[in-house]
């Protein structure tokens, strides 16, 4: 029980000390490193996995879809609304930024 919650405890330590050190946008920066601060941990630790989950489930749908998608000849489609778009929003936006990447 005691190594668990030690675990546990570093665990937590190691995925913050990145968001303690980033940049907030002071003088030099560019500020796309994290958009928002206060939504930097929620994005990290929830909506990125959920991305990921997302993206991995859109591919899937794809694999199933895309004998039909091919008959109607928009595979290109498919492809960028299944997997491009929730790959794009797991993985180029920036930290803590939700609003609309458009």
């Amino acid at each position: 029980m005691k190594n668990t919650l030690r675990v546990a405890i570093l665990t937590i330590i190691a995925l913050a000390s990145p968001l303690a050190m980033a940049d907030t946008g002071s003088k030099g920066s560019n500020g796309d490193a994290v958009a928002d601060p206060a939504l930097a941990v929620p994005d990290l630790l929830f909506a990125r996995p959920a991305g990921l989950a997302g993206t991995t489930l859109g591919f899937c749908a794809f694999v199933v879809v895309s004998p039909f998608v091919a008959m109607a000849e928009c595979v290109d489609d498919a492809w960028d609304t299944l997997v491009i778009t929730p790959g794009e929003w797991t993985f180029t936006r920036s930290l803590g930024d939700f609003g609309d990447s458009k």
